[in-house]
């Protein structure tokens, strides 16, 4: 029972996450201030309770910057979302239930910009395959036939690519002794 719990804590833990990670209202810093709500979750009720100076030390926020995400994470942002329901404050340490009901509109949204990016990268490889194809090259880039393949034949190179031939070594015969050692000095070796 204890390990069906933990893994259910855990799944809702990274559906929180995911769910964060996201969506566009997010800020980093947000998601920063989410991530150390998570780590302090109780589980099954979902509360959490966070001491600023914990969420200063989880998260290399100011406190300025922690009461601005708090304040976004419990809905006040553009599209309403919150992530923080207040539960009851105790003293001066508020408590919070970790809530997700976007996990299907962020799934939705995630299976949109899947198909997005997937359609720019095809259209990207197809423009590139156009540009490299023969039937758009212009008439400077030589197409290799039977007529022409003598142009790149040893005998015709210059010492430039395809071949490179150095005139030092032309006509000169290599003499097997039967090893597979070269000699370090060849001229000296006769």
């Amino acid at each position: 029972m204890k390990k069906e719990l933990d893994s259910s804590k855990a799944s809702y833990k990274l559906d929180l996450i995911e769910t964060a990670n996201v969506d566009p209202m997010i800020k980093p810093a947000d998601f920063k201030l989410l991530a150390a709500y998570v780590a302090v979750i109780e589980w099954p009720s979902c509360q959490c309770e966070l001491a600023m100076t914990l969420a200063m030390a989880k998260t290399g926020l100011s406190g300025r910057q922690i009461e601005m995400s708090k304040k976004r994470l419990l809905g006040k942002n553009e599209e309403g979302r919150a992530y923080l329901s207040p539960v009851r404050r105790r003293s001066n340490l508020a408590r919070y239930m970790l809530v997700n009901p976007w996990r299907d509109e962020a799934r939705e949204r995630t299976m949109v910009m899947l198909g997005h990016h997937q359609e720019v990268e095809r259209q990207r490889k197809a423009k590139k395959r156009t540009s490299l194809s023969p039937q758009n090259s212009s008439g400077d880039k030589m197409v290799l036939s039977p007529e022409n393949s003598s142009v790149l034949s040893p005998e015709n190179s210059s010492g430039k690519y395809p071949y490179e031939y150095p005139n030092k070594d032309r006509g000169r015969e290599e003499k097997s002794s039967g090893s597979n050692v070269v000699p370090f000095n060849r001229s000296g070796a006769a």
